[in-house]
């Protein structure tokens, strides 16, 4: 189905997709110019629904709360479905031939990873259980905690994942090694 979504896409003019240039086989997925852009703006869309989650915490109305954390789900695992079939894969993809650029990436996506799942069990919890005492009583330091995995979620990728998402031709591998001048074929 994926695949289909992506080749029925169009690329903007000029750009590589998984069926265009040399680097299609390094590409299976199709860089978007504007995603880093859309996913700054998912992240603060789940920041905002947090903070009005968590100020529906401080008050007592238990339908604002359970409505408030129904629209954080949906933004937090709207934003996690992109990034996992669009971000992370093209990066995972740009800089498999850069040894160490790609054991910092793993580091960082493993723990990003845990950050999501650890957010998710929280939700899950809470919008797949029986609303009971339990649950009402663990609640604000619930949602207090999956706030601070959030925001570490979010500062980690956006100042160490964000800036390493370019456009295929900006890789340095993908050119091969630099062309040698006359003089230094002269030389060697």
């Amino acid at each position: 189905m994926l695949r289909g979504i992506l080749e029925r896409t169009p690329a903007p003019e000029g750009q590589l997709t998984a069926g265009s240039g040399d680097s299609a086989a390094l590409f299976p997925v199709r860089y978007r110019q504007r995603l880093v852009a859309e996913l700054k703006l998912d992240a603060a869309t789940a920041r905002g629904l947090m903070r009005a989650l968590l100020d529906a915490c401080r008050g007592g109305d238990e339908c604002t709360r359970i409505a408030c954390l129904q629209d954080f789900a949906d933004a937090f695992r709207r934003n996690a479905l992109i990034k996992s079939v669009q971000f992370y894969p093209y990066l995972r993809c740009a800089l498999e031939h850069d040894s160490m650029a790609m054991m910092h990436f793993n580091e960082v996506q493993a723990e990003a990873q845990r950050h999501v799942l650890r957010i998710e069990a929280i939700l899950v919890e809470y919008l797949g259980a029986p609303w009971d005492a339990t649950c009402r009583r663990r609640f604000v330091s619930d949602m207090a905690r999956a706030a601070s995995l959030l925001g570490r979620l979010l500062r980690q990728e956006e100042s160490t994942l964000f800036p390493l998402y370019l456009p295929p031709d900006q890789y340095r591998y993908l050119g091969g090694p630099p062309a040698r001048q006359n003089g230094a074929q002269a030389a060697g």
